[in-house]
Parts: structure tokens; sequence; C-alpha cells
């Protein structure tokens, strides 16, 4: 029998390979599909035994999956929603307390991860529907430009988020963390509800001394060194910018939203918002040097509606911040 040369042998397995690849990526995606369903019944249920099964199966089909992000449309997006997915999952199977309300709120971090990659990444959302989300979703696309309307390469770290009649949320009942690391906050970024617990853990080789002066949520955490984790609980709304009374290059924001329909755009400036019920909205756009801005949306019918695209423009400058006692840093610190 004769050889083929690599090349050619390569440019026939392609087609193969393509015809291949969606049947196992949709025998995958049904795999994940049935494992939601049983995990959401057994936590309506309260049944933990039960939950055990579809977690394993989840955990299994996403530890596949994440080796296989490359053969999607967008594959970041893919990364990022998996990643998030195993978060659930894992925390699912730790829940707080009795699991009244961390189950809740993990399952709707596992139907919002599914969501997003799904509207990322797949065709025909709109015929398919849009399972695991409840009720309707939003997305959209938004360009971030410099004071002089030069467009960012990067459009991430813009917060949208929904405030409406049916949008209140309780205090997140895990709580998140702003870990101190090469003098740096990681991450840079954080959107909780009123009344969220944040922690703050030392992971440097330095001390640091966390607060910030924001009005309604001023705190000092006092200095303390690597392996100490201190906390903050955030009772009122708003901005709260965080920085190290010793490294003035640490800046950190946490926004205090009312509501938890609340997302973060990606690098590409693409958003969703899930499981929003039915009515009308005012979406809000917030970038910590934009000027806020306000649109008046409707959903209805359980159905996906995007957005007409959005601009968001530096306007305000980068000045720098006060050490705690509300004077300027030393030269040497």
């Amino acid at each position: 029998m004769p050889r083929i040369p690599l090349l050619a042998a390569l440019a026939l397995a392609m087609p193969l390979l393509a015809q291949e690849s969606p049947t196992s990526l949709t025998d995958a995606m049904q795999r994940l599909a049935e494992a939601t369903t049983a995990a959401e019944k057994a936590i309506v249920a309260r049944d933990r035994e039960a939950l055990a099964a579809p977690l394993a199966v989840l955990r299994a089909e996403v530890t596949a999956l994440q080796g296989r992000t490359l053969q999607l449309p967008h594959p970041d997006l893919a990364a990022a929603a998996l990643a998030e997915l195993a978060g659930a999952c894992t925390d699912l199977a730790a829940p707080v307390g009795d699991g009244t309300a961390s189950d809740p709120f993990d399952l709707a971090r596992l139907r919002r991860a599914c969501t997003q990659c799904h509207l990322g990444n797949r065709d025909r959302n709109e015929e398919r529907g849009l399972f695991p989300n409840r009720d309707n979703a939003l997305r959209g696309q938004l360009r971030v430009e410099e004071r002089d309307g030069t467009p960012r390469a990067v459009a991430d770290g813009v917060v949208v988020f929904l405030e409406g009649d049916r949008t209140r949320a309780e205090p997140q009942p895990r709580v998140p963390r702003i870990s101190q690391k090469g003098r740096r906050f990681d991450p840079p970024l954080l959107v909780v509800t009123t009344g969220t617990v944040v922690a703050f853990p030392n992971d440097d080789v330095v001390f640091h001394n966390v607060f910030s002066l924001s009005r309604g949520n001023a705190f000092d955490l006092g200095t303390y060194g690597k392996g100490t984790a201190k906390e903050r609980a955030f009772a009122t709304p708003g901005l709260v910018k965080v920085h190290c009374n010793i490294h003035p290059e640490m800046v950190s924001h946490v926004l205090v939203l009312e509501t938890s329909l609340a997302t973060t755009s990606d690098a590409a400036g693409r958003f969703v918002l899930t499981d929003v019920p039915d009515g009308k909205y005012v979406l809000r756009l917030w970038h910590p040097l934009a000027d806020e801005q306000r649109h008046e949306v409707e959903v209805t019918g359980g159905q996906l509606r995007t957005l007409a695209p959005l601009v968001v423009r530096e306007t305000k400058p980068r000045v720098p911040h006060n050490n705690k006692h509300g004077r300027a840093y030393p030269e040497k610190y």
C-alpha cells in the first residue's frame, strides 16, 4: 500500500473530524442539560444525596469540554463560562449551612454560565431556546473609547445592571475574595449585592493595609501580613474605592448594588444578563472613568433580546488618590 504524505493525510481527515466534532459536542451538551435538570430537581426537593450523581456528570463533562474550547467560535468566552460552571459545581457540593440560600445562588451561577456560553458560541438560539436560563435574557456589545474617541482594544470592566420593581436581591451567601498579591488587588473590580461580606486575604510576601474612604462604606482593616484574611460587610449601595495605605499603586473597586441582575463586559465588550423576569427596567452602565448611562428596556415572554451596540467613553481624568489620612503618599514607601 502506498504511503500517504502527512499533509495529505491530514487534509483527508479534516472532513471526518468536522463531521464528528459537532455530534460529540452536541452529545456533551445533551448530557450537561440532563444533569442540570436532575441537579435542579434535587435542589428543589432538598435531596443532597440525589444531587451527587448529576454533579459528578457535570464535573466530568466540564473537564472534557475544557480541553476542546478551540473547536468553538469564541473559545475565550467558552473557557470563562466553563471555569464559572466548574466553580458552581464545586460550591454546590459544599453548601453554606443547610444550603437554603447557597444552593439557589450557586444554581443561578450554573445557569448563567451555560446561557452565556450558548449565546456566544451557538447559532439559532431563538428556536433552540435559552435552557437552562429562566425567563428572559438580554445580550449586547459595547465599545469603550478613550477621551478623544479612540476605541480601546480591550472593552472589559464595564458593569451592566438592571433596576426595576423586581430586582432587589439578598446579600450573597458566599464570601467573594479580593486578594492582595504582587502588590496588586485581584480582582480589580468586584460586583456584589448590598449586605454581602467580602474577604481581603493577604497572599503577598509583604504587609498591606486595606482601606476605603468611600462614603457609606468607609473602613480600615489595619496592617496585616501573609496568610491573614480580614472581612468587611458592605451595607450601603454605591461605589467603594479600595486602596492600600502602604502601596499607592494598589486600586480595586467594589460596586455594591441592590440587584443581582448584573454582569461585567468581557474583553470583546460582550455582555449577557440572564434569568430576567418579564418587566420594564432601567439598564445602567458603569465604568470607573466614564459617566453613567441609563437606557429603558422591556422584556417579556421568555425571549432573548439583543440590544443595539453601545458606546462607553472615558470622560474622567485619572487622578492619584490620598492615603487613609487624606494626605498624599510619601515619595518613598
